[in-house]
């Protein structure tokens, strides 16, 4: 049986004269992964961001576990267990790798932070992505495709119950694009769902459930 963990109906948002997407309704299931495809100007990432609490809603609403929920800002999104990862992931370069993962949210002991606490976590969420890179390295000294998989690692400590990625595959290799959709199948089998934002069909067909086709933004 199916549980359906996120419902949007008739969600849209007004950029300039465009409106971003026209009144979009879906459904995403738990462990689920939902690909959503639309030519540029579409407004496919305009929705996400919407969805995330980046951009506020004009139109719609958002049902999490079929309970109406308001999303204004990235926080609202996050306490639903929605968490946006851009291409280019919003990490810390002068920090390690387990200070990212747990920014803001470090374990600590008498007010003091915990750090081989934070980074014996921080490594666990490492591990279930595949990223073979201690938690105290430099995030500097990784490749973008390392970097998403630390913003993974980062959503996973935060709970994530959906995990909206935006064409992440846009820059990276043929052998990071497979670590990357194998890294999918396996939150996937975790309980996770996923929704990705993808511009080439392989990719798409390879891991999707199922897919929203986004057709052309509105103009007022």
């Amino acid at each position: 049986m199916t549980q359906t963990l996120l419902r949007v109906e008739n969600i849209s948002k007004r950029i300039g004269r465009s409106v971003a997407p026209r009144a979009a309704s879906f459904s995403v299931e738990k462990a689920e992964i939902v690909a959503f495809i639309g030519e540029n100007g579409s407004g496919t990432s305009t929705l996400m961001k919407t969805l995330s609490g980046i951009y506020k809603a004009d139109t719609g609403q958002i049902y999490v576990n079929e309970k109406p929920i308001k999303i204004t800002r990235p926080q609202d999104a996050l306490a639903s267990g929605i968490v946006f990862i851009h291409r280019e992931p919003k990490l810390f370069d002068n920090l390690d790798v387990g200070s990212n993962v747990y920014l803001g949210r470090e374990p600590n002991i008498l007010g003091f932070i915990n750090t081989s606490e934070m980074y014996r976590r921080s490594q666990v969420h490492l591990d279930r992505v595949g990223l073979a890179v201690d938690a105290r390295s430099p995030l500097s000294q990784l490749s973008i495709a390392e970097q998403q998989l630390v913003a993974i690692a980062r959503a996973l400590s935060q709970n994530a119950k959906v995990i909206v990625m935006d064409q992440l595959t846009a820059s990276l290799k043929f052998e990071e694009t497979e670590h990357l959709l194998a890294v999918c199948k396996k939150l996937r089998s975790e309980g996770i769902s996923i929704i990705y934002i993808a511009h080439h069909l392989h990719e798409i067909v390879e891991i999707a459930d199922r897919v929203v086709d986004l057709r052309e933004p509105a103009l007022a």
